[in-house]
């Protein structure tokens, strides 16, 4: 499945997640009945379930590069058990098209051609559908950290919408998120700019409390760097 020219809706997810977590993992090989180069990674994200819930799941990624320029294919991986032993769930419109957004932020900033790559996702999860933008940003940085062979460092998490200029926009019910990434064992959760205390929460108090450490990203940049510990 190929879609347009994205453009970026800005709300919350509201699906019911199952309780399942994974560190972000990467992998490289080469496909020898075809020579085409093949990344798998996992990325943790959060979410909050339609019971204002907060949970953790994961997303699933394997990139294919294509031996013609005839990309980017973005695909999505609903229901089938393949990318792994977990079925995937069903995702509206709106998420595929911010994780068509993050597939291109990713390779402008990765310096590769999108053109050349195929990149399917599943997300990991008991939700029978899930929507929004809010793990776009985090795709976008997994996905860059394996074709630069980076990793994600271990015990941090991010929540956040990518916009097409590698802005990272604001999310909604982060409290709850901030909850589900502490009962996951993340101890840096990063959010976009300036929701650290708005009109609707303070989160220092629940952060201190937790003993987590919050991080604000403003871009694609930030995140990535805050994420892998190594330059953009």
């Amino acid at each position: 499945m190929m879609l347009g020219e994205p453009s970026l809706q800005t709300w919350i997810s509201r699906s019911c997640f199952a309780t399942l977590i994974a560190f972000a993992s990467l992998s490289l090989g080469l496909d020898r009945a075809t020579g085409e180069q093949r990344f798998f990674f996992k990325v943790p994200v959060l979410s909050v379930s339609s019971q204002d819930i907060g949970t953790t799941n994961y997303i699933a990624i394997q990139a294919d590069r294509l031996s013609n320029p005839v990309g980017p294919e973005i695909q999505f991986n609903e229901g089938s058990r393949a990318l792994g032993p977990y079925r995937g769930g069903a995702l509206s419109e709106d998420w595929k098209t911010a994780a068509y957004i993050a597939v291109l932020a990713a390779c402008e900033a990765a310096g590769e051609d999108p053109r050349t790559w195929s990149v399917t996702f599943k997300n990991v999860s008991g939700a029978s559908l899930t929507g929004g933008p809010n793990a776009s940003a985090a795709i976008a940085v997994a996905m860059m950290a394996a074709l630069r062979h980076d990793g994600i460092l271990p015990g941090v998490v991010m929540t956040g919408a990518l916009d097409p200029s590698g802005r990272i926009l604001p999310v909604g019910a982060l409290p709850e998120k901030i909850q589900a990434a502490a009962a996951g064992r993340f101890s840096t959760i990063l959010i976009p700019q300036g929701q650290t205390k708005t009109r609707e929460w303070d989160l220092r108090p629940l952060a201190e409390d937790l003993r987590v450490t919050i991080v604000e990203v403003s871009t694609l940049r930030e995140a990535y760097e805050s994420m892998t510990g190594q330059s953009y």
